[in-house]
């Protein structure tokens, strides 16, 4: 529609090469990059330091008695949320759940150690291994010394971080949300890991009119995309998303597409980026502010389409919830996504070349591996193709024909497949722990 729009990511970021380069490239931004290798060694030797008293004991076994979990349940991102969807998995198990929620300690404050009445029989970390100093200053060496530990870990590159590796010495097992994390991280550590997918239900109904708060009218055809980029800009490659709404609608204002973005002091500068691809369009609408988690979902209840035009995902968990929902999904056909999504008919998976990892943050320190570059031209097409659908069935037609949980096949998750039922998720619980 668009034929001023390049197919190309890279020839698009090139028209507007030195303006972005002067502002991404500051002095600051200078010294911190300078600095960075060095504060990475600080904040592993810090880690390390906190968690040497914890070693794991091999004898440990899991128990069915009570559970102590650890994760940023409170949290404004998808591990937060994630975090909350897997407390189900375990009160199926357990005859008591007691939660901790991380964020309060994470504003690098005093804090004192949590006490409990007698000694932790399980232990579930729900949070990154980067997190794991802050959980174990808060805890008693004696209090889990034979607890059985378990670690939710995601990842999204092939390369295992080896700022993780220290963790290897304190949890049991990993559960991992997909094959692609759980084959990073055989490769590189001797822990077992089991693939056990997220938890997640159909985002819930709310009160919250989001359409209306948007100014979107019932009748125009609304695309959604959620990112978090406050670390990685180019990993979520929201750029990509601009350009392929564009190419598929130009500035139709009967197709908006709403991007829910969380950017941090750093990476403030990339919503300027967008707006200057949109060149003024106003059917793409930016959100920078926090949302809560009815929000998010009353977001994905409002849309008609969702959008991830991502390098890599170790899960990702805005894509699953729209596919409950019967949304068509348009995403790179690559990662974690690649694994569950063709399982569900309102799946369009998007080509890519796969190409080497850049980052003017260096967010990832181990970083030679090859990830994901979305087709724009082949997302804008399914784009065109999602909206023209809708032109012949009704918005609820399509998203009732599209799968859901109960339609998914039952997998084996040893051999690389998602375990899609959760009943069946329930049941890998009880075989493990039982």
């Amino acid at each position: 529609m668009d034929d001023v729009v390049d197919d190309d990511l890279g020839s698009a970021i090139r028209a507007h090469k030195w303006r972005w380069l002067m502002r991404r490239w500051t002095l600051k931004h200078l010294l911190h990059r300078a600095g960075l290798p060095a504060r990475r060694r600080r904040w592993r030797r810090q880690r390390e330091e906190v968690c040497r008293s914890y070693a794991k004991q091999t004898g440990a076994i899991p128990t069915k008695g009570p559970a102590l979990v650890f994760g940023e349940f409170s949290g404004k991102h998808g591990l937060g949320r994630a975090a909350t969807y897997d407390i189900e998995l375990l009160r199926a198990r357990h005859e008591h759940v007691q939660t901790v929620d991380l964020c309060p300690y994470l504003t690098g404050g005093a804090v004192s150690r949590l006490t409990f009445n007698g000694p932790v029989e399980n232990l579930y970390l729900f949070c990154q291994p980067d997190r794991y100093g802050t959980v174990f200053g808060l805890l008693d060496a004696d209090a889990i010394r034979n607890a059985y530990r378990i670690g939710r870990w995601v990842w999204e590159t092939p390369v295992f971080p080896e700022d993780w590796r220290f963790a290897e010495r304190l949890v049991h097992e990993i559960w991992a949300p997909s094959s692609f994390c759980a084959e990073t991280f055989r490769r590189a550590i001797d822990v077992p890991v089991s693939v056990l997918p997220h938890f997640v239900t159909e985002p819930p109904e709310t009160s919250v009119n989001m359409r209306s708060h948007l100014s979107i009218p019932p009748d125009v055809f609304m695309g959604l995309a959620i990112m978090d980029i406050q670390s990685c800009p180019a990993r979520k490659n929201p750029w990509a998303h601009v350009l392929a709404w564009r190419r598929a609608f130009g500035d139709d204002p009967t197709a908006i597409l709403v991007m829910k973005i969380r950017v941090s002091k750093r990476t403030q500068t990339v919503l300027k980026e967008l707006h200057e691809l949109a060149r003024g369009a106003s059917n793409i609408r930016l959100i920078s502010e926090d949302l809560e988690h009815s929000e998010i979902a009353a977001l994905h209840r409002a849309a008609d389409l969702y959008m991830s035009l991502h390098c890599a995902e170790g899960f990702g968990l805005n894509i699953y919830e729209a596919l409950l929902l019967g949304k068509p999904v348009v995403a790179t056909n690559w990662s974690a996504n690649a694994e569950y999504g063709p399982l569900f008919e309102n799946y369009r998976g998007v080509d890519y070349k796969l190409v080497p990892y850049q980052d003017w943050l260096q967010h990832y320190g181990d970083n030679k591996f090859l990830w994901a570059e979305a087709d724009i031209a082949h997302a804008g097409r399914l784009l065109s193709q999602s909206r023209e659908a809708m032109t012949y069935f009704s918005r609820d037609t399509m998203i009732k024909s599209g799968s859901t949980s109960s339609d998914m096949k039952t997998l084996n998750a040893d051999e690389g497949s998602l375990v899609e039922l959760a009943q069946v998720r329930k049941r890998l619980i009880s075989k493990k722990i039982g």
